[in-house]
């Protein structure tokens, strides 16, 4: 097992004002907790690479003091959070829903289909999302809970406007979540990890996430888990799923049949 080496809150976390705790966090200079989003931050965009961590955070901290620099590749890297994000979300909708269109269960499979054909962005297809989920699986928990907080905040800001704290809206971004809010992200990610280490796909064996690889929370660190909402499954994607129930699984446009797999890593 791997627990990641994050400082422990001075106070357990128990989130129960996330409103106000949202407005009073989100501006320039009111990073709290700034160890603990650093080194969280860090495990999320570098999960196995600790030397590329290493040198990244240096960059990150120089934030504070001014410094514009950005680590290499981190916008491509926050596009396949929002992938892997995609992915997990929707596999959590689908079991906490237990719609009768996906019998046998949520699986892997099922919410990378439906994030592949309902996506509107670009970079949506059945293997980008397996890439991606490759290579953020074992942080998969952390960053869904960065995406899932960056959305309640922009909700948020559709009803008060968050500039006068200091943050426009575009900058309402799971990156700056992190490391405005890492209690949250923290307490949203541990439910999740709970989650995804007690579910086991639709017929296999193992659990959805790897116990051996996946970067843990530490259950010292002093926080509770925080559940985060549910989504309704859409009339599109109930028919996606009864397609699936119709024997169409894997079909691309041509009928030609598609594994729906993740590549070798």
């Amino acid at each position: 097992m791997r627990f990641m080496e994050i400082p422990p809150f001075e106070r357990r976390v128990d989130i129960r004002e996330l409103d106000l705790l949202v407005r009073t966090r989100l501006g320039p200079g009111k990073m709290r907790w700034e160890e603990q989003a650093l080194a969280l931050v860090g495990y999320m965009a570098w999960p196995n690479d600790a030397e590329a961590r290493e040198q990244s955070m240096s960059v990150i901290r120089g934030w504070r003091f001014g410094s514009e620099a950005v680590p290499s590749r981190l916008r491509w890297i926050e596009i396949a959070w929002g992938r892997v994000a995609d992915v997990l979300n929707h596999h959590y909708d689908l079991a906490k829903r237990s719609h009768p269109t996906h019998r046998g269960g949520p699986s892997l499979s099922k919410a990378v289909e439906l994030v592949a054909a309902l996506s509107k962005s670009a970079g949506t297809s059945n293997a980008s999302l397996w890439e991606a989920w490759a290579k953020y699986k074992d942080v998969a928990h952390l960053v869904t809970a960065a995406t899932i907080v960056t959305a309640d905040a922009r909700e948020r800001a559709k009803i008060e406007d968050f500039k006068d704290c200091g943050i426009a809206d575009e900058e309402l971004r799971p990156l700056h979540i992190a490391l405005l809010l890492p209690e949250v992200v923290l307490s949203v990610g541990l439910f999740l990890q709970n989650y995804g280490l007690e579910t086991v796909p639709y017929s296999r064996e193992e659990s959805l996430f790897d116990p051996e690889t996946l970067w843990r929370i530490k259950p010292d660190l002093n926080v509770t888990p925080l559940e985060p909402p549910v989504r309704e499954i859409n009339r599109e994607g109930i028919a996606i799923l009864n397609a699936r129930r119709a024997g169409n699984r894997g079909k691309t446009s041509q009928g030609v049949e598609e594994e729906q797999a993740p590549p070798a890593v």
